[in-house]
């Protein structure tokens, strides 16, 4: 697997509580978040490539929110330093935990001390990324918060995201291992990922 660097993007409040996310650099920007998804600090928010080096988009440790716009729709586009990549939008506490479909915890996980489980919503084909040439949503020594994205679970060709959260579990955390290798056929309540709190 390869494993790029990474360099934070540029972060500036708007209206209302907004987040404006420009490009640090100049070069090729692509895998972009979508438009809902939720970021938090140090979640990745595209990749830009300049002079045949690609790097990972971070977002400061302080920001976040749920992506509203991607002002670039290709797949990869050339960028200006500054140019604006992303909106994002605050999360309230309640509209995040609407959109939590998985994980639940159970005692006879056999997990570490400290660490939780994070089980399939149902039986179906796993996936860890949103298209075969995209980064996965999460990857091990990634935080995540309640209503971010994990991965994608396929049933009769409908895809549903499996989004962190549940009873148990602690409302900011690190993915510290992924037991399913993509595009894998799970079973419901299997064990995906394995998170510590934070």
């Amino acid at each position: 697997m390869i494993r790029h660097q990474k360099l934070e993007a540029v972060v500036e409040a708007g209206e209302g509580g907004e987040l404006i996310v420009r490009s640090p650099g100049v070069g090729l920007y692509g895998y972009a978040p979508r438009v809902g998804e939720i970021l938090i600090g140090r979640s990745r928010a595209g990749r830009l490539t300049t002079l045949g080096r690609t790097v990972n988009l971070v977002l400061p440790a302080e920001a976040g929110g749920r992506v509203a716009e991607r002002v670039l729709i290709d797949r990869s586009q050339p960028v200006e330093y500054g140019q604006v990549l992303l909106r994002l939008l605050p999360v309230e506490a309640a509209e995040v935990t609407e959109g939590v479909v998985g994980a639940r915890v159970a005692e006879d996980d056999g997990l570490a001390e400290g660490t939780f489980a994070v089980r399939s919503p149902s039986h179906g084909m796993f996936y860890r990324r949103p298209g075969p040439d995209e980064p996965a949503y999460v990857e091990v020594g990634d935080e995540v918060i309640e209503g971010a994205t994990l991965a994608l679970v396929e049933v009769m060709k409908c895809f549903s995201a499996i989004h962190y959260g549940g009873e148990n579990l602690p409302a900011r955390a690190r993915v510290v291992e992924v037991r399913c290798e993509d595009s894998a056929e799970v079973e419901s309540d299997q064990v995906l990922f394995v998170v510590e709190a934070v």
